[in-house]
């Protein structure tokens, strides 16, 4: 049991990463004060889990119902990833400008921190492989709640620590690496979409 735990665990924390998303969320919320930032980080962590969790229980039988395969469902996130890259790369470096809008807040939350980034393709993916009705009972789908669970914890936690990291950074720097990391996570992007497109075209060969 514990070693399946530890399975699941690994497997999620290298999906959903929570130490490459910290460089990200400091790029997307560069311009938000400290209080919005950990809005955001607590808003988008409780929406991605409430997603995940969703599709735990019904991602199985809903994408079966809708008729939409894995491999497209992963070409589309790779597609909102692009997008997200893009504008990290093209935005203005305008600047701090703090946000009083709360709505912005929650903008920011659920896109693109809930989603793509947190509950994206690979970690949906993984969630409904993991909990496979046809390979595994209750008692092992419990067990990936749990290490679900423990590894959206650790990343709420290591969001909250972006707020270290940028004062330790400074404006220049994180706009420099802005910049950098949305040319990286739009390759990463790319190869969603492509690794989308391949397994869609590979299933239809198979089949």
């Amino acid at each position: 049991m514990f070693q399946h735990f530890l399975q699941d665990a690994v497997t999620l924390f290298v999906v959903i990463d929570p130490i490459g998303l910290v460089p990200i969320f400091i790029a997307i919320t560069q311009k938000e004060p400290q209080i919005s930032r950990r809005r955001i980080a607590s808003l988008g962590v409780g929406i991605s889990t409430i997603v995940l969790l969703a599709f735990l229980v019904m991602g199985q039988p809903l994408l079966d119902a809708l008729e939409i395969s894995l491999p497209a469902f992963r070409t589309a996130g790779g597609l909102l990833l692009l997008i997200v890259g893009l504008q990290m790369v093209l935005q203005e470096s305008g600047g701090h400008v703090a946000s009083t809008d709360p709505t912005a807040s929650i903008d920011l939350a659920v896109f693109p921190l809930a989603t793509p980034l947190i509950a994206g393709p690979g970690s949906i993916m993984s969630v409904v492989l993991l909990t496979d009705n046809l390979k595994y009972g209750l008692v092992d789908q419990s067990i990936t709640v749990v290490a679900l669970l423990c590894v959206l914890l650790i990343t709420y936690v290591a969001l909250l620590f972006s707020d270290w990291i940028q004062r330790r950074l400074g404006r220049t720097g994180v706009n420099v690496i802005t910049r950098i990391l949305g040319v990286l996570l739009a390759a990463l992007a790319m190869e969603t979409i492509l690794g989308g497109i391949s397994g869609y075209f590979g299933a239809s060969v198979t089949l």
